[in-house]
């Protein structure tokens, strides 16, 4: 994993619960004290599921149930009768489910920061009388029109005044305008 992923934080918290909760495991397979898998087990609660605790009591507040409240009772439930083994479990694979929901989430995020970043370096300028010539976009002046051609980028912030359907005749199909942003 890079650093990037790292930094997410409900990256670093699913992990440490999967170590705690995979300690817990070995430490009671290999016949340890019961106080001490159960300390494990419950450090991987804390570690996999603090942020579910917060939210939870928020959902509560508002008179809601999410997931989040769900399964904290389901994890604290299983504590109580003693079936630690299986809450922690749960709060594993809740806690690992939201790391990578956040890991696709910045994967995604990413993807259209570096899309919004390639914006193309010429544009086609249409003059008054008619003519297209293709420019730098850095030259592209407020209020001058370019063509957009299918598959194209779009090189400048732009209001589209003059479009047909999608897949549709030639251009003079007036729509509204609408505004599209450069690349």
């Amino acid at each position: 994993m890079t650093s990037r992923q790292w930094a997410l934080t409900e990256i670093r918290w699913a992990t440490l619960a999967t170590l705690l909760f995979a300690a817990g495991g070995i430490t009671q397979l290999a016949g340890a004290p019961a106080p001490i898998w159960w300390a494990l087990y419950l450090a991987c609660y804390a570690a996999g599921g603090w942020e579910p605790a917060l939210s939870g009591p928020q959902a509560l507040r508002e008179r809601t149930l999410d997931v989040d409240l769900l399964m904290i009772v389901a994890a604290i439930g299983a504590a109580g009768i003693g079936q630690v083994f299986d809450g922690a479990l749960l709060i594993v694979i809740f806690a690992t489910s939201g790391a990578l929901e956040a890991f696709a989430t910045a994967r995604t995020a990413d993807s259209v920061r570096d899309l919004l970043g390639l914006p193309p370096e010429r544009a086609t300028r249409v003059d008054a009388d008619g003519t297209e010539r293709s420019v730098p976009s850095e030259q592209l002046q407020l209020g001058e029109v370019i063509r957009i051609r299918p598959g194209e980028r779009i090189g400048a912030d732009a209001r589209v005044v003059d479009c047909p359907p999608p897949g549709l005749g030639p251009p003079g199909h007036h729509r509204t305008p609408f505004h599209t942003p450069r690349g």
